[in-house]
């Protein structure tokens, strides 16, 4: 043992453990790999999770390394004037990539290599991400628990139930398409699907701060939102003042009711709960205009045992060829039936915003649009480590 030892030095330790294993850091952000030859590149892809003498994962790594240059390509590259190396575009064996990487001293087709290896990592990630699978009835079943007590009448919405809550609108976010997952994907320290929330999303906009509070007491009230089921790292308040807010509740008469506030007491009150600028920690890609009160829900999913679907289709077409007693001697109702449910908890963002606010982020600094190029910005940097001029390695 101690002859093989020899001949590894294991000393010092390589970026991989002081960095990411050690270091708490992301692979994504390693300047470089260590893989010497084919024959490692190929052992390396298969304890990744790619046997690449199986053709359909082949197919598939292949898919992701195309993919992976035309998102460079259309969206990182992107108003600069720099371009993959025509060598890297049109690569035979991705493994090659890895060999790449690693070389030293570094070459600039190797940074390139890494540049795609890091868009490809991320790929996999966003592609095996088993969520996505069953995002349309995942959809249907978190919305469905605002849809019983939302209504819009002409161009006016309301929430309504054991009482009624005006809205000035409502906005869902259904899913988010592939390249709003990688660019999101490529600026987080994690780096990985499931720690994306914002999948799914459901944006109710109030009149004024007060009316913000009362569609949050109305969520509360009817239990759309449960606090048991709220990620606490996850909530952001960056409208209401908490300390405003307990001294008028202490100073409220008997019997208040928000109604009977004029339309001037209501605004002057909703200026004093209103949170001041520079008095909380922001989105490092959020605009400092950007005001709402944001948080993260988890839903309990209930989805058919995976066995379920493939049951009623066997009995569908039993019964279509006259053959509905042979289903029945099968037992093909009670075996369906039998399917455990497949349960978990999805988390979906919640926004609840003031009208002004809501306002401002359609346009200027606080812009959804703004606010992509940010994230664009920051991706960019990540991903081209050592080929920005800015950027050493």
């Amino acid at each position: 043992m101690l002859d093989v030892m020899r001949h590894h030095a294991l000393f010092p330790m390589p970026p991989e453990v002081t960095q990411v294993i050690l270091g708490g850091g992301s692979p994504i952000d390693l300047d470089g790999l260590r893989i010497q030859s084919h024959d490692e590149a190929w052992n390396f892809a298969l304890n990744y999770g790619y046997n690449m003498g199986n053709p359909i994962q082949r197919a598939h790594v292949g898919r992701v390394y195309e993919d992976a240059i035309d998102f460079l390509e259309g969206v990182v590259l992107e108003g600069t004037k720099l371009h993959v190396p025509n060598e890297l575009r049109h690569v035979e064996d991705p493994l090659d990539l890895l060999v790449w990487a690693s070389e030293r001293p570094r070459t600039l087709d190797g940074r390139w290599s890494c540049a795609i290896l890091r868009v490809m990592h991320t790929l996999f990630h966003v592609d095996h991400n088993v969520n996505l699978r069953f995002l349309p009835e995942i959809q249907r079943q978190v919305f469905s628990r605002y849809d019983q007590y939302l209504v819009q009448e002409g161009d006016r919405w309301l929430l309504r139930g054991a009482y009624e809550v005006p809205l000035v609108t409502v906005e869902r976010k259904e899913n988010k398409d592939r390249v709003s997952m990688l660019l999101k994907m490529l600026h987080k320290p994690e780096n990985v699907a499931e720690t994306i929330y914002d999948q799914i999303g459901i944006r109710l906009v109030a009149e004024d701060q007060l009316g913000v509070l009362m569609v949050i007491r109305f969520l509360l009230d009817h239990h759309v939102l449960m606090p048991t089921h709220i990620k606490p790292s996850r909530s952001r308040n960056l409208m209401i003042d908490l300390e405003a807010l307990a001294a008028w509740t202490e100073a409220m008469p008997p019997l208040f009711q928000i109604y009977d506030l004029s339309a001037e007491e209501r605004r002057a009150l909703s200026h004093t709960l209103a949170l001041k600028p520079g008095t909380f920690e922001q989105n490092p890609f959020s605009s400092k205009d950007y005001s709402a009160i944001q948080f993260t829900a988890r839903t309990l999913i209930r989805l058919p045992g995976p066995g379920a679907p493939a049951l009623e289709t066997l009995q569908t077409r039993l019964r279509n060829l006259g053959l509905a007693e042979l289903a029945e001697q099968a037992r093909i109702p009670e075996l369906i039936q039998e399917q455990e449910e497949f349960t978990f908890f999805f988390a979906h963002e919640v926004q609840v915003m003031e009208q002004s606010g809501f306002q401002s982020s359609r346009s200027g600094p606080a812009s959804h649009s703004e606010y992509k190029q940010r994230q664009r910005d920051a991706a960019r940097r990540r991903v081209l480590q050592g080929i920005l001029q800015e950027e050493p390695c």
